[in-house]
């Protein structure tokens, strides 16, 4: 384990290239930092203030029941998981295999549902400024492990009523966070919104077969688990996760890394690939991901293309590896 960069409280880290591109969520005019610097106000008097080092719009947009459900689920998550972990820029390169990282030199990013900031991380030091963007409380984790980057301005707000003005970034992630919304395509589209001409989105989406597999049955076995674990507690559910984890290291990972090593079809063939390199912590936190979130969709490619095709967006890049990675831009 990496330990937190801070500790405490971080300091609030005004960018001024972000600040330019804000604008206030409820008369949509410019803001400005105000002079003690304890946030920002438009010309309306409308004000935003930093709290534990995290600029907070999420008062200014009224959430459904669904919505404070899902950012209480991933507050809590990325609260109770926070640390930055040494397998973490690992995951960061399977993320963004597919992006130029060179090209993002001198330009603006914004990580969309950044959650503990582990991949606004990895992409910090390659752009010129970035927005670390969560509506729920996970934004404090990320303001503590974004801390030493200078460029990075932490806001907590809905991604679909985001403080900023349309085409404001050059480049968007969002990942693993739109299969979470009640409407996945909506918020994809609003997205698109702040995305600039030229400007490249990169999304990770959740997959589910098209035929019928042993994934397929772990999927379904999974969702019927969810009925019941989106109704616990989220500190007991954390609690449970350990044993459900470890029952699946052990029937699943195992003989999958197994059967790999030894060139055997059937073992090798079995699902959850992605966790035999990995620590079994990471099997936890996403045991916990995976059974907590109130909504989930899952997408085959065919449905994934419609997107980008009702959008005009190009596909540069599309993988499926247990969930499908999607590079595109504006023309």
């Amino acid at each position: 384990m990496v330990a937190n960069p801070s500790d405490s409280a971080p300091a609030p880290q005004l960018v001024d290239e972000v600040i330019i591109r804000m604008r206030c969520p409820t008369c949509d005019s410019s803001v400005v930092a105000l002079d003690d610097e304890s946030g920002v106000a438009c010309a309306e008097g409308h004000r935003y203030l930093w709290r534990n080092g995290v600029l907070d719009f999420s008062k200014a947009v009224t959430t459904s029941g669904t919505t404070e459900r899902t950012f209480a689920s991933f507050g809590y998550e990325w609260n109770a998981f926070d640390e930055v972990r040494g397998e973490d820029e690992g995951f960061s390169k399977v993320y963004f295999r597919d992006v130029d990282l060179a090209s993002l030199k001198g330009k603006i990013g914004l990580d969309a549902g950044c959650g503990k900031g582990r991949y606004t991380r990895f992409l910090a030091p390659h752009l010129a400024a970035e927005v670390a963007l969560d509506g729920s409380s996970a934004a404090e984790a990320a303001a503590r492990n974004l801390a030493e980057f200078p460029g990075v301005m932490v806001v907590r707000s809905d991604l679909r009523a985001a403080p900023f003005a349309p085409e404001s970034f050059d480049f968007i992630s969002s990942l693993g966070v739109l299969h979470h919304l009640d409407d996945p395509f909506a918020g994809f589209r609003n997205l698109l919104t702040y995305l600039a001409p030229k400007g490249q989105i990169l999304l990770y989406l959740y997959s589910r077969p098209e035929k019928m597999s042993v994934r397929s049955v772990a999927l379904s076995c999974a969702a019927g688990l969810r009925r019941l674990t989106t109704k616990l507690s989220h500190p007991l559910l954390k609690a449970l996760c350990t044993p459900i984890a470890a029952f699946l290291w052990v029937t699943v990972v195992l003989p999958g890394q197994w059967g790999e090593r030894h060139r055997i079809g059937t073992l090798s063939g079995l699902p959850m690939d992605t966790y035999r390199n990995m620590p079994f912590r990471g099997l936890v936190l996403d045991t916990f991901d995976r059974l907590s979130a109130p909504v989930e969709h899952r997408y085959v490619w065919s449905e994934l293309q419609r997107w980008f095709d009702e959008t005009g967006l190009v596909v540069d890049a599309a993988r499926e590896e247990t969930g499908w990675f999607v590079l595109a831009h504006r023309p």
